[in-house]
């Protein structure tokens, strides 16, 4: 239950501030008389290091400690965000960018993997922690935001910043009073054994799949606050906020209900329900306006969602123990590196279109296709034995 306690914080804190500098920066160009492009890019390799150090930050943790690694993730990030907050011009604000977003790809390999070999109910505490993530990134805006207002751009850096190395501090403590342990624990439930050709067949599977999937989400979570702009007559910003933070808020409990199925349920099913339910909703997206467009939008997100306990713990099936930490870097890093080619496509097809049509006909297709190669996974034991 602590590993659940700090690991699910730990989502969030992670989420918070990988999101935050973007309502950080409304201030930063009053204050410094910077553009907004000059202060965005000030970002860029934090970006870029929150995926590229998935990696190496997962193979770490196999070789030495889930905990420990947890322990410099809350220190390193609480480090960084302080330095953001005592910059005093874009050299230094850049440094600290980029060494909170290298900390914040601690969390994502290492996390999954300590939960994962934490719990029998593996599906239940997958989903626990995926409610925090969406906390995360709902309330990284909501208290950067209110800090601004009340005591000014430097304070949304640097209280968040003292909070987590004092939650690094308690972490330590209670991994050298053995309350956490020091030592990676392995789960008993998880083992199969496969051929190699077998495991060639899942790599290549579940690497395309894990692509699309993170394809299909950032073109959707990138593109929706402008596609109800463009469907919906008369839809102030405001409420396109209100719509957005809900569809992502329900899809945090979605991932706790697709959690609970993932106990009970075979999870080579729950994948491919998951992956055939979004082909319907995008393809309608393509064209609807108004409320059904709203609810589809929800319904392909709570899809979306409701698979990523199961495949967490598929990818936990076909990897030994000691590399569940690297394969959650490789993961995070195919996921990931979706992004800036969905940022691409997007950027593009509203340069020709004016519109997101073909995305979306182009996302349903590519669910479709990933869903039938889904079908092919040698799963053997179908359902996880407890």
């Amino acid at each position: 239950s602590l590993t659940i306690f700090f690991s699910s914080i730990g989502h969030a804190f992670m989420h918070m501030f990988a999101a935050f500098y973007f309502v950080i920066i409304l201030a930063l160009e009053d204050e410094w008389a910077f553009s907004y492009d000059e202060l965005i890019k000030l970002w860029t390799l934090g970006a870029l290091l929150v995926g590229l150090g998935a990696l190496p930050a997962g193979w770490l943790s196999d070789r030495w400690s889930r905990s420990m690694m947890m322990v410099i993730m809350f220190l390193g990030m609480g480090i960084s965000s302080v330095i953001c907050g005592i910059s005093d011009g874009k050299t230094s604000l850049f440094i600290g960018l980029s060494f909170l977003g290298l900390f914040c790809s601690i969390y994502h390999p290492v996390g999954v993997a300590w939960i994962v070999n934490s719990y029998k109910k593996k599906g239940k505490a997958l989903g626990i922690n995926g409610i925090f993530g969406g906390v995360g990134i709902g309330s990284g805006a909501f208290i950067a935001g209110t800090l601004v207002n009340l005591f000014g751009w430097q304070s949304a850096f640097i209280i968040p910043g003292i909070l987590s190395i004092l939650i690094s501090i308690i972490l330590f403590i209670l991994i050298q009073f053995r309350l956490l342990s020091f030592h990676n624990i392995s789960s008993e439930v998880l083992g199969e054994k496969h051929s190699s050709s077998q495991l060639i067949l899942v790599a290549i599977i579940m690497l395309t799949a894990m692509f699309g999937l993170g394809l299909t989400f950032q073109i959707t979570q990138t593109t929706l606050p402008k596609l109800l702009d463009l469907r919906i007559d008369n839809i102030t910003t405001y409420k396109i906020g209100v719509v957005v933070a809900l569809i992502y808020g329900m899809s945090g409990l979605m991932s706790l209900i697709g959690g609970l199925l993932a106990d009970k349920f075979s999870l080579k099913k729950i994948y491919v329900i998951g992956l055939l339910g979004q082909v319907p909703c995008l393809f309608f997206i393509a064209s609807l306006t108004g409320i059904p467009l709203i609810i589809l939008c929800l319904m392909a997100v709570l899809f979306n969602s409701s698979i990523l306990p199961a495949e967490n713990i598929l990818l936990a099936k076909f990897t030994p123990e000691k590399h569940h930490g690297l394969i959650y870097g490789v993961k995070f890093i195919v996921a990931f590196g979706a992004g800036p080619i969905a940022v691409f496509l997007i950027a593009k097809v509203f340069e020709f279109t004016s519109e997101f049509s073909v995305l979306f006909l182009l996302s349903s297709l590519t669910m479709l296709l990933i869903a039938i190669l889904a079908l092919f996974l040698p799963v053997k034991n179908q359902q996880l034995k407890i």
